[in-house]
């Protein structure tokens, strides 16, 4: 994958307060972005008979579908890109 695709900001904003200052504040990157709106779609598909989270999820399952829609992210990255 192209190492500068996912660094560009998705959500930029003019600034940040860091300590007093105004600092530059580049947002979410594209990765990050596109891992949302798989997370995103995701849950909004859930449902009684497909299946949901549950309060008692463990972390375990949390992080594997982490993984998974960063997977999902990295992907549409890749083929963005043309690689």
């Amino acid at each position: 994958m192209n190492e500068m695709a996912d660094d560009f900001p998705a959500f930029p904003c003019g600034a940040d307060v860091t300590q007093g200052q105004w600092a530059p504040h580049p947002g979410l990157t594209a990765r990050d972005k596109f891992a949302m709106a798989a997370m995103q779609g995701d849950w909004a598909s859930q449902s009684e008979s497909s299946g949901h989270f549950s309060i008692e999820a463990r972390v375990e399952d949390l992080n594997s579908r982490a993984s998974l829609y960063y997977r999902m992210a990295d992907a549409m990255l890749e083929v963005r890109g043309g690689a």
